[in-house]
């Protein structure tokens, strides 16, 4: 699994590729360990991701914790066929902001962000 990072104004990018699977969160952990303390909204672009098992969901479930406890907003952008599906059976589109893509999400006015 190749994933990328990047800053877009205030907020930080992680952008998935492929699978993100229990192989893919065991290999990101540090970095998820480091994604979790920056003191930046986070947005996670899964545009790319065919497949997401409950490990990647778990991932995504533990960085939006650790994100609203210190007042942060984890988003998420490009869900699609597997992951969207996924993501309306444990109603995590009802919890975690979701966006068609990159561009709706700068649309929106969600706190503390700059657009």
């Amino acid at each position: 699994m190749l994933n990328e990072t990047y800053k877009l104004n205030r907020d930080f990018v992680i952008k998935l590729h492929d699978e993100f699977d229990a192989d893919a969160v065991k290999t990101m952990k540090s970095d998820l360990e480091k994604y979790s303390v920056l003191s930046h909204n986070i947005l996670i672009d899964l545009k790319n991701v065919s497949f997401i098992d409950s490990s990647g969901i778990g991932a995504i479930v533990f960085l939006y914790k650790r994100m609203v406890s210190k007042g942060q907003i984890l988003s998420v952008v490009g869900l699609t066929k597997q992951p969207l599906e996924l993501f309306q059976m444990l109603l995590l589109d009802k919890t975690i902001n979701c966006f068609e893509d990159i561009e709706s999400y700068l649309t929106q006015s969600l706190p503390s962000k700059a657009v």
